[in-house]
């Protein structure tokens, strides 16, 4: 997407989320202008006392009725000021929360209903990282233009047209050195932000691999690779680095021609002043007015010059941090998406083909589940079965054919009535950093304290969770790492167990536990897949002995189907891998170099 592209995606985005605000961000606009008032109005009223005080020299007396309302004027002056800026505050506090709530809420929306083959390509940590970036750079650019770059824009105006009051001289070298100040800036500023731009992608990059390295933390301990995860970083930092000292070392050029310009401005208008007050062209009270707004303006304008490298720093984080919006969705509902409805759990595949990174798993397939069917599915690994059910679970969006449950196509199904009826129990569970509770109950999150016990009972977690230090209320660490691999995969089956979902999936759901264990789950689960269609993924391929039917897979092709007796007889690729099995699993694919 070019820059020109960008610009407008970003403006058409944030504008979005202030039309809902409008009327509060027109008054803090309004209200920031306060600022041009202060600057130009207050050296305006000290003119005019001291004129009056010169004019009255010699007769003091006379002089106080005419300060009396200059004097007037000047708290007047004050109080306004004062209380536009008070009221402006209160404004501020009131809308850029809003703003940066309604942001942050946008963004982690979207993100969060990708698919798993995105999520698998990108940094969990820079994603989050792009969120934060945009909410608080699209704050500190508004609080820029707002507070800084509009009210110096005024005050450029309104100093020109008090001096052109004056003497239009004045006016016109001020306006000049304003021309000057502003067209150094301009041409200083495509690069300046090109600069900013590839700054901010490199310090993105290395944000998200620090993250990884964090993340990955135990394997660095594991092999001691402390040395090289520096030095891997280091080099990142070192490329991030030059390229901030690139960014910074052109914005430092620009402030050098910005000093000379304000130095050459500075002595041109203060000799005329002098000159003009010399020759009895200008009051006392007109040098002093010209001095105060000149002052006031060279601070103004030189400040806000100072925050165009942060404000294009901003723009260019705000650039890369968009991308994730513009990063389409593979996932998403149909417009006319109704609600499943399941009432026997019959599975069907027709005629789907589904490539994966540009490799072909299936092709035309055709299988029928039966409601009720509990079906076992074997073969090595990359043969296809865990692609069977997360295109089931639709993780993946089929290039070719239907997945019909119930006559349903779930192509045409909204994603939450399918997660709702469609339960999976993985073979490496991940856990939030949250409670045992909210890890159980996230399967039914309106689930009673009784039903999430009974469901820790049957999938023979509840007497190690009471055994905890908080019970049900423990925390268990970032992704479970407070739990082993058996305690979280028990924490993982509990959770299914509560959804009570009519169709229910296993993948090696029973891998990490001890053969003790296991036996108690499988006579849980066994319960439990009455009357539900059940779909089976097993190494150990005794654990599908008593499955209605077995699939079995070979590089995305179902080759043999039938029940673990029957697929024995026939002396098949089944009964190759029976025999094959060393300690009860499944070796890896003889064929894969």
């Amino acid at each position: 997407m070019n820059s020109s592209a960008c610009n407008k995606f970003i403006v058409l985005f944030v504008w979005k989320f202030i039309r809902l605000q409008r009327w509060k961000f027109v008054i803090i606009f309004i209200l920031s202008l306060f600022w041009s008032l202060d600057a130009t109005l207050w050296p305006y009223l000290i003119r005019l006392v001291v004129d009056t005080l010169s004019q009255f020299d010699s007769h003091r007396e006379m002089a106080w009725p005419h300060l009396k309302m200059l004097l007037g004027a000047g708290l007047f002056l004050w109080v306004f000021v004062e209380g536009g800026f008070r009221l402006r505050a209160y404004m501020q506090a009131k809308a850029f929360p809003q703003l940066e709530a309604d942001i942050r809420m946008e963004m982690f929306s979207h993100v969060q209903r990708h698919s798993p083959k995105y999520f698998n390509e990108h940094f969990a940590g820079s994603l989050a990282n792009k969120i934060n970036d945009m909410v608080t750079q699209v704050t500190l650019i508004f609080e820029q233009i707002i507070f800084l770059f509009l009210p110096a824009l005024l005050t450029c105006i309104l100093t020109v047209l008090f001096f052109f009051q004056i003497n239009a001289l004045f006016a016109l070298i001020l306006a000049a050195w304003i021309i000057i100040h502003f067209w150094i800036c301009f041409i200083f500023t495509p690069k300046a932000a090109e600069y900013s731009n590839i700054h901010s992608e490199a310090r993105s990059s290395l944000a998200g691999k620090v993250v990884d390295s964090l993340t990955n933390n135990f394997t660095v301990n594991l092999f001691y690779k402390f040395a090289y995860e520096r030095q891997r970083i280091g080099r990142l930092q070192s490329e991030e680095q030059e390229k901030n000292t690139l960014a910074r070392m052109y914005v430092a050029k620009m402030f050098l021609y910005l000093s000379l310009v304000f130095i050459a401005g500075g002595v041109a208008l203060n000799s005329f002043m002098i000159s003009s007050w010399l020759q009895g062209k200008i009051s006392t009270g007109e040098v002093i007015q010209i001095f105060n707004t000149t002052w006031n303006l060279i601070m103004i304008i030189w400040f806000a010059a100072e925050f165009i490298p942060q404000l294009f720093q901003s723009l260019g984080i705000v650039k890369q941090a968009i991308s994730i919006m513009r990063d389409p969705q593979d996932l998403g509902d149909l417009p006319f998406a109704k609600p499943l409805i399941v009432t026997k759990g019959e599975i069907v595949f027709e005629n789907v083909s589904f490539c994966y990174d540009e490799k072909r798993l299936f092709q035309n397939k055709n299988i029928s589940i039966h409601g009720g069917e509990k079906v076992g599915l074997v073969g090595f690994s990359g043969s296809g079965k865990s692609t069977f059910v997360n295109l089931i679970l639709r993780l993946f969006p089929v290039e070719k054919g239907r997945i019909l449950i119930d006559g349903q196509n779930i192509a045409e199904v909204s994603l939450e009535s399918l997660r709702k009826y469609v339960a999976l129990i993985p073979q490496d569970p991940s856990l939030f950093h949250r409670t045992l509770e909210e890890n159980i109950k996230y399967g039914k999150v309106e689930a009673s304290q009784k039903e999430i016990v009974e469901a820790a009972t049957l999938a023979h977690c509840d007497t190690f969770i009471r055994k905890t230090g908080k019970g049900y209320h423990s925390l268990v660490g970032e992704r479970g790492t407070k739990l082993s691999g058996g305690e979280r995969q028990r924490i993982a089956i509990a959770r299914a167990l509560l959804a009570g979902a009519p169709i229910l999936i296993l993948d090696e759901a029973t891998s990490a536990l001890d053969s003790v264990t296991e036996n108690y789950i499988q006579e849980s689960l066994a319960k439990i897949m009455d009357n539900r269609t059940t779909i089976v993924i097993a190494h150990r391929l005794s654990t599908l002995a008593k499955m209605d039917r077995i699939l079995v897979f070979d590089k995305g092709s179902i080759i043999e189907q039938g029940t673990h007796d029957q697929l024995l007889t026939y002396g098949g690729h089944y009964a190759l891998l029976w025999n094959m099995q060393a300690g009860g699993f499944l070796p890896e694919d003889p064929n894969i170099e």
